[in-house]
């Protein structure tokens, strides 16, 4: 299967050359401001100038209303009050947020939320008395529910988390009330169509949620038109301001569907929606996977499995964690052979291998894997999993081969050359993903399903990965990991469960040691000691001999 950007020149290649110079400019402009986000986080100094053009922006499209008066005094204000505003939404940011929210990129991000929201605000004023001249039954203050304020609020808690959204929210509702000629009735207005939309996103993870935010906009418009109609005592063509106020929310959700995808290209941004879809077992690497490597495919359904029930158990990303699983090892598919879970019956293809080259074939599924990533255009935030998961780890059973055969000429056997390249886990869900994949690899060396047993095996595991420093850079806490362990010991016993013997059926005689749900039994104890190292090694990264 090739990768997409392959299928896009197949596709293109039978159209004319002024048709392939069209599709190509999307790709050129987002290529382009891909490379020029990137830049941010390397010179945080063009942070500072956008920002800065940002507060001129929003200063530029306040000052211009006409519900303000004219003069350098309000230019002045306009510009105290933006960039208070601004300054305390990144300070809060900065302060209370986690730490990949505080990227230049994220920031940046942020930013160009509440500039679009302010300009489409202000547009909607632009074009409001024309409307109303062509309709003047309907009176010019009933027109301004229409406007879509509350976007902004809904792109936040999109693109980040509720928390943001409702400063974020705030903050839009202020700068947009200085647009109104009736500016605290507008406040209140748009922070209540905010704080809706926000709460009508709990829970939900597809984009039809957006079709029902923008309702969940309309009836808090409708509430707020008929609770400032009853504090003013105006009750006069209420149903011209209930009408705008409901389609207010149709055009909440019609710019969310319509930009939202727009924001997830040009920013690469892995939002609910777009995990969601990656989740599609049609995706093309998923589906190579399950042809070429069907026991990668099956271990990272199973590490998914343990790093979601985790990451909610501490209130991590667990979409996040889910979608990381599902593509951490995505570079095996290039060499399925040469990992253990795939060979079945086949014959080891590392036998033949030294224990340093055969290191070096495990620890390049990584770089395999991030060039897959890159090439399927997955979010970075899924691409920087596929390293970090590993960190920089020992390939245990190569280095100890290499210690039981060191030879003397070749001079002693260098702890470095037998580790992943990293770098350590980032995040709280890169750190799950890789207790997960450890975890999931040993309890395959369990020869009894026990509880005490499981949970032996992933303290040993847990106890191993932090002594080893691995993670020492993400935001981890003891308790967050004590919760972590408890969640794999509860999905690890509920995937190992017992099941009763079927009457009249000996199946252990007719296939050979299987068990009664038809999964292969384990070896003698013995055997099985012979074929695995210890726990806490990652048995998913070293062969195991075949049967024979």
């Amino acid at each position: 299967m090739a990768p997409h950007r392959n299928g896009s020149s197949m596709i293109t290649g039978g159209q004319s050359p002024a048709a392939r110079q069209l599709l190509s400019v999307p790709r050129v402009v987002s290529s382009w401001f891909h490379w020029a986000t990137g830049r941010l986080e390397r010179h945080p100094g063009a942070l500072y100038t956008l920002c800065g053009l940002a507060v001129l922006a929003i200063v530029l499209v306040i000052a211009s209303s006409p519900a303000l008066p004219p003069g350098i005094l309000t230019f002045l204000g306009i510009c105290l009050l933006v960039s208070f505003l601004l300054g305390s939404l990144y300070l809060y940011i900065w302060t209370l947020q986690p730490r990949p929210l505080r990227t230049p990129k994220s920031l940046f991000l942020v930013t160009s939320v509440i500039v679009l929201t302010v300009a489409i605000a202000r547009s909607f004023f632009l074009f409001l008395p024309s409307i109303h001249q062509t309709l003047p039954n309907v009176p010019a203050s009933a027109l301004e529910y229409s406007i879509p304020v509350a976007m902004g609020g809904l792109f936040l808690a999109i693109l980040f988390n509720s928390r943001l959204a409702f400063a974020g929210a705030l903050a839009i509702s202020i700068l947009a009330a200085f647009l109104a000629a009736d500016g605290f009735r507008f406040f209140l207005y748009s922070l209540v169509s905010s704080l809706a939309a926000i709460f009508a996103l709990f829970g939900r993870k597809d984009r039809a949620i957006l079709l029902k935010a923008g309702m969940a906009v309309g009836l808090a418009n409708l509430y707020s038109v008929l609770a400032w109609s009853l504090l003013s005592g105006s009750m006069e063509q209420l149903g011209f301001h209930l009408l705008c106020g409901l389609v207010g929310g149709l055009f909440v959700a019609i710019l969310s569907l319509g930009l939202l995808p727009l924001f997830e290209y040009l920013f690469e941004v892995a939002t609910d929606f777009r995990l969601l879809e990656l989740c599609n077992v049609n995706h093309p690497l998923l589906k190579e996977m399950i042809l070429k490597a069907p026991g990668t495919y099956h271990h990272s359904v199973m590490v998914g499995t343990l790093a979601e029930a985790a990451a909610e158990a501490i209130g991590a990303n667990a979409m996040l964690c889910r979608v990381g699983a599902y593509y951490h090892d995505i570079g095996k598919i290039t060499k399925p052979l040469y990992f253990v879970e795939n060979q079945q019956n086949a014959r080891n293809q590392l036998e033949k291998l030294d224990p340093n080259l055969s290191s070096l074939v495990i620890v390049s599924h990584v770089k395999a894997g991030m060039e897959l990533a890159r090439a399927y255009g997955l979010p970075p935030a899924v691409l920087e999993m596929i390293p970090q998961h590993h960190g920089t780890r020992l390939t245990l059973f190569f280095y100890h081969k290499a210690k039981d055969t060191e030879d003397s000429d070749q001079g002693e056997v260098h702890e470095e050359k037998f580790r992943y390249p990293g770098p350590k886990p980032q995040t709280k869900e890169a750190a799950i993903l890789m207790l997960a994949d450890a975890v999931e690899a040993a309890s395959r060396t369990i020869t009894e399903s026990t509880p005490g047993r499981f949970q032996a095996l992933v303290a040993k595991i847990v106890n191993a990965i932090v002594v080893d420093g691995q993670l020492r850079e993400c935001e981890l806490t003891f308790s967050e990991l004590r919760l972590i362990e408890e969640s794999f010991v509860r999905i690890l016993c509920a995937i190992y469960h017992r099941r009763v013997e079927y009457p009249g059926f000996t199946f252990e005689e007719a296939v050979g040691r299987r068990g009664a749900n038809g999964d292969a039994g384990h070896k003698p104890a013995k055997e099985d000691q012979a074929r695995h190292e210890p726990p806490q090694k990652d048995r998913a990264d070293y062969p195991r001999q075949s049967r024979g």
